[in-house]
This record gives structure tokens, sequence and C-alpha cells, in this order.
């Protein structure tokens, strides 16, 4: 079914806001020259044989408009070792001079903000497809290799328009704090579905455990919740960080937008934030806050591994102990401070609850319940039997989450599994807010975060 015709003129609009122009490609060119040739020869005076390559979105012509992320690769030649990786990224250093900072994948590599450009200094292993690769970073020159010849004109538009796309709800992008589409994903979407209009809709009629195949025969033996294998390396899933939530959020999405287009699908809608104490007041559950100051976070990849790690084990924990989770929420600024929301349908336990025990018939285990809380100073009432099971009412040992959590968090973080640095964090500066507690955090983008956890509905959907 094709999409309604007003589509046409809204693409262009769209296209008109993301396209660079040719000033644009001008000024990212002559900056790449500049940058190949210095680099080069501070590689050469390094005493590092290495060719030095642009992939990614700049290489393939499918970057947007505010995007100034250069990926620039310094391939070693044949029969390089890891120890040249490393010295490459010594070279690099002495090369972008201060403010440089090291990030790690399979092996780290160096990014330095230059000239307004963010700029990834990464090294790799020359390698050639279906002959294996040394390191994760060895396919993409292939990537580059693979796609060239296949992206017309009319299908880079259209991988601009999906980015677009992807990124106005929401799921653009691989890394953890997404969990979303990357841009080479999203580029080999497009060509396997030869428009974007295709590919909305064969996503709008996906269902379980969709798989994409660019070649014939690929193996999709992969379990991950979206299979799109590599074309230069089939044993690889170019999908594996799309979670389930951005998958079907997509899902979601493309059906909505192939029965009406909007620009909704391709804006964040600015959140009016100044309400949100209302909100919070009016809402009719208890909201917990928890606030941890960071000044010096790992880089944004582990930063967020750790939060995510957090807020589950929080989560978990609270469930654990009787308290109704709702839904959960992690915020940072990635830079000095980072906060947990948890919706639990109340503040308060009863201070007394029910626990009922093992059948009667069964003779040992029930005096192991008998033993435990004949005597026991929690015991309030009981043991009696009710339909064939022992039972007893026990007071609470955690009635407030508040109280439970500086305690757990405190004397037991290994066991809840949140990562000690967090929790030592958390115990020196970090504190635990109630509802209206945390005015005094609604501060920096925080606000709009929260006005977006509480209203729940994506801006696209109307």
């Amino acid at each position: 079914m094709p999409l309604p015709e007003p589509w046409s003129q809204l693409k262009k609009s769209i296209l008109a806001e993301v396209k660079p122009n040719g000033r644009h490609h001008e000024e990212i060119s002559a900056f790449i020259v500049k940058l190949k040739v210095s680099l080069k020869e501070a590689l050469r005076k390094g005493g590092v044989d290495a060719d030095v390559e642009v992939h990614g979105s700049v290489a393939r012509d499918t970057w947007l408009v505010g995007q100034r992320d250069i990926d620039t690769f310094i391939v070693l030649r044949h029969g390089s070792g890891r120890r040249d990786l490393l010295r490459v990224n010594e070279v690099v250093k002495g090369y972008t001079g201060e403010g440089w900072v090291e990030a790690y994948a399979e092996h780290p590599y160096v990014k330095k903000d230059i000239e307004g450009f963010e700029v990834e200094f990464i090294p790799c292993f020359k390698a050639e497809a279906g002959k294996g690769f040394a390191s994760a970073t060895d396919r993409t020159p292939l990537h580059t290799a693979y796609l060239q010849p296949r992206l017309t004109d009319a299908l880079r538009d259209d991988v601009r328009v999906l980015k677009a796309f992807m990124r106005g709800i929401g799921v653009y992008g691989a890394e953890i704090r997404v969990g979303g589409f990357s841009g080479y994903l999203c580029e080999l979407l497009v060509v396997a579905h030869g428009s974007f209009e295709a590919l909305i809709e064969a996503a709008a009629k996906w269902g379980e455990h969709p798989v994409v195949e660019l070649e014939k025969g690929m193996d999709s033996k992969f379990k991950e919740p979206l299979v799109v294998a590599d074309p230069v390396d089939h044993n690889r899933n170019v999908a594996s960080a799309v979670t389930e939530t951005a998958l079907w959020t997509f899902v979601a999405a493309a059906r909505a937008f192939a029965e009406k287009p909007s620009e909704r699908f391709f804006k964040t809608t600015p959140h009016n934030a100044s309400g949100v104490r209302a909100r919070i007041e009016d809402r009719g559950t208890d909201l917990l806050f928890v606030v941890i100051p960071d000044d010096d976070p790992p880089v944004p990849d582990t930063l967020w591994g750790q939060l995510y790690r957090t807020e589950k084990a929080i989560g978990r924990a609270l469930g654990e102990r009787g308290f109704k989770v709702l839904r959960t929420g992690s915020w940072s600024d990635e830079a000095k401070r980072h906060i947990f929301v948890y919706e639990l349908e109340s503040i308060a336990l009863p201070p007394v609850m029910k626990k009922v025990g093992p059948p009667v018939r069964l003779t040992k285990e029930s005096g192991d319940f008998l033993k435990t809380y004949l005597d026991s100073d929690d015991l309030v009432s009981g043991p009696g039997v009710e339909g064939g099971k022992w039972w007893v009412e026990v007071k609470r040992r955690h009635v407030f989450p508040r109280t439970y959590l500086r305690k757990a968090l405190a004397d037991s973080y290994e066991e809840l599994g949140v990562p000690k640095r967090l929790a030592d964090l958390l115990g020196v500066d970090g504190d635990v807010y109630i509802n209206e507690e945390i005015e005094g955090e609604l501060r920096g983008d925080f606000p709009a975060y929260l006005d977006t956890f509480l209203r729940g509905r994506p801006d696209w959907l109307v």
C-alpha cells in the first residue's frame, strides 16, 4: 500500500532540513583533506606504517545536517599486531594535543573535538571480506566498500529520511543509552528494501523476531529481537544492539506513519517542564528518586551500562520487599549528576504482612516453618492452618522504601547488584527523595526528561 500523496511534499520538506548543502560539503571535505594529510605525517614521524581513511556516514554521504562526527580510521598494514594499535593511540594523543579523551570498545581509541568536529581516531587492521577479522573495527572499511556501489543518490536521501525518522521517535543510535538503530543499520535497511517507503510498509507488518536478508542464504541463527546479518561478516548481527523496546517502538511508529504521515515523526516536541511539580502532586501514585552526584563519570557507554544495571537492581529489590513498582527510568547529564526514577503504587506498605507456609501434610517443611515463626519477635498472629497450609502474620521489616534503600545501599550494595562506584557516590553525597522533594533537582534537562516520563505517551502517537 503506497503512502498517502501528501507524503511526497512532506518528504521534500524533511530533506530540506536534514540534507547537507554544498557549503556543508565543502566545509567538511576541506577539513578531512587537512586532517588526513597532517595525521599521515604525524604517523610517519611516529614510526607507524598505516593508511588514514574516513568511513561512516560522512564517507558514504548519508550524514545529516548538524552531525559533525568524523570516523577516522588508521588502517595498519598486514603483519601488524596489538602493540601497534596501542602505538597508534600514543601518536594520536601527541598529534591532537591537550583535550583528547580515551574511549574503549574492543580496544582503546581516541576522541577529540577539533575545529567544531567530533573526531574519533580508530586504529584497525587491514582486512579482506571472508578472511576473518583481527578486531571488531576491521569491518568498517568493508562496510563502506559494500555500500558505496549500492547507494544511489535517491537511496542516500532515503537513508537521511530514515535517520531523521528514527531520531524523531527516539530510537536512533546503537549506544547503550539508546539501544537503537545505528547509522550503518539504517543504510542496510534502506538498501535491502529499496526505499524508505518500502521499509516503512514492511516494518508495519513485522511479526516476532523479524529477519532482514541482504544476501540470499544468510544465516538467521541470531537470537536478538531483530536480525540483519552483516553482509561483510555473516557471523555478526548488525542489529544486535536493538532492544525489544526500540524495535517495537519503530514498528508501532511505522504503522502509525503508514496510515497518516506527519512531520511529528521527525521532530522532538519541546516539553513544558514548568508544571512538573503539579503533575507529580496530581498523579495519584508516588515517585521515588535516587540522586547521585558524580564529578568524574566514565565514558557514556560504560556509564549507561552501570546506570541501567543500577536502575534494574534497585527496582528488583523494591519489588522483592513488597513495593509495587509500576515503572522505572534513568536520567544523566553524563557529566555531574545521575537520577533514577521509580513510580510506586504507594510510598508506604502496611506494617503487617501475611506469609503462607508449606502444606501441613509435609512433615519436615511444617516443622521448619513452625520453628522459624513460633518464637519470632516479628510474629503478630498465627501460626495457623488455612486451606491445608500454614500461615502467619508478621511485622514487615521495611515499610518505607527510602529507609530501606538507604540502609541496603550502604550495607549490601553488592547483593543488590549496584556497581560499587555508584554505591560509594550515593553514600557520600547522594540521597533519596519522595515526590515533590525532588524540586531542588529540577534543573538542566532533567525537568524535560521527567515530563516525558510522566506523560508516558510518545509525541508521535495522537
